[in-house]
């Protein structure tokens, strides 16, 4: 896959956070290397930061969802309260009523007795009904007996206009009371709900608050991430393009030696072709393998590298890496093999279904091989993948036309 110039975006990136890093385009030196270290560090301390204040809004939005759950259930209690206060006032009215028809009935009542108390008067005398009453007996006994009959019946009338006054007195209490109680509760339930309205506008500025700080997290995590990236891959280029040199001169000692050789015999010569051709190497693998994958993360040499726990950390290239293993003492040929690495050439095909880079050239794993019917599975990394970091594994045909380079061990 296409080898990309990672150095020149460092700066770029370094700048979004902490001003300028990179002293200038091109090979990464020390100093910049130690900003941008600082750069990373400064941008790690205000991310933890910002997570602080964010779990701090977030703890404040959930105490508020709280305290307006507890609104709402005492709202609904006081409107409880409210209902069953009417209802209480709707009965001492409908008892305020039956006792003023009561009273009513009492006074018709009273009234119709004084009317028949005048019938049986022959002559108003005094001009009160009752006097008259009495007045108007024929007899002692009958006098006495009237004016019995007449303090009874107005005792009678007296005590129950009385009662019926006092429980028409005491249901107006109550009510009055009841309407106290009433208005208590609606004032109660206007500031609940007053209460509740400031608390949804609170909750909604820190879900607000929430929402803007996460953004900025998000937003520096990106940055943190590019910029770890970048440094990297700046960082491992430098040392890829060194060690390319490198490669490149030890290919050209090979390549000079091998030359001799040829030029000394001729026989001598085609055998050693044949070797190469065949697979066999110069000597022993000079295997440098180490944990530290020196090349880009996303290329496809950095997969090759991380999955084969072998290949050297200097082959340049993916194009490359033939003659750079060759070079190196391990065993290159056209022969497919488990666990090998399968190199193509800049612009070669890849099982005729896409082409390496016409400059670069591109390197991968061989996972498996079908003789019978002529085609390996490779696994590979690189940018134009779904997976730049790998496995997007694919099975190709023309296995013959490919450069493997083969396992140590």
């Amino acid at each position: 896959m296409k080898k990309r110039n990672r150095t020149l975006f460092v700066g770029a990136a370094v700048l979004l956070l902490a001003g300028p890093v990179m002293a200038q385009v091109g090979t990464v030196h020390a100093d910049s290397v130690s900003e941008a270290q600082s750069a990373i560090s400064s941008n790690k301390s205000k991310k933890e930061k910002l997570i602080a204040e964010m779990n701090e809004l977030q703890s404040k939005v959930w105490s508020l969802d709280k305290k307006v759950v507890a609104k709402n259930q005492a709202i609904a209690s006081v409107t409880s309260d409210i209902q069953a206060s009417q209802k209480r006032l709707d009965e001492i009215a409908g008892e305020i009523k039956e006792t003023q028809i009561e009273l009513k009935n009492r006074r018709t009542v009273l009234k119709n007795q004084l009317v028949e108390l005048q019938k049986q008067s022959s002559n108003s005398v005094s001009g009160n009904v009752y006097i008259d009453f009495v007045l108007s007996s024929d007899g002692f006994t009958e006098l006495l007996s009237r004016s019995f009959a007449v303090g009874k019946l107005n005792k009678a009338n007296q005590e129950a206009m009385d009662a019926v006054k006092a429980s028409e007195n005491k249901l107006q209490d109550l009510k009055d009371e009841q309407d106290q109680k009433q208005q208590a509760l609606v004032d109660s339930k206007a500031q609940l709900v007053s209460d509740k309205a400031d608390l949804v506008e609170a909750q909604k500025a820190a879900s607000v608050a929430v929402a803007k700080l996460q953004t900025e997290v998000t937003a520096n995590q990106d940055l943190l991430e590019n910029l770890q990236v970048t440094l990297k891959s700046a960082l491992s280029e430098a040392a890829q393009e060194k060690a390319n040199k490198a490669a490149a001169a030890a290919a050209k000692a090979a390549q000079k030696a091998a030359s001799s050789a040829t030029n000394s015999s001729t026989s001598s010569s085609n055998s050693s072709s044949s070797n190469v051709n065949s697979g066999s190497s110069t000597g022993t693998p000079n295997v440098t393998h180490t944990g530290n994958n020196p090349y880009s993360w996303g290329q496809c040499t950095w997969y090759a590298y991380q999955r084969s726990g072998w290949a050297g950390g200097s082959w340049g290239n993916g194009a490359d890496w033939g003659n750079s293993a060759r070079a190196a003492g391990f065993t290159v040929n056209n022969t497919p093999a488990v666990g090998a690495i399968v190199s193509f050439a800049a612009g070669q095909s890849v099982g005729g279904q896409w082409t390496a880079d016409g400059q670069y050239g591109h390197v991968a794993y061989v996972e498996s091989y079908n003789a019978a019917a002529g085609t390996i599975t490779i696994s590979q990394g690189g940018m134009g993948f779904s997976s730049p970091s790998g496995p997007n594994l694919q099975t190709i045909s023309n296995v013959g036309a490919y450069t493997y380079v083969h396992s140590p061990y």
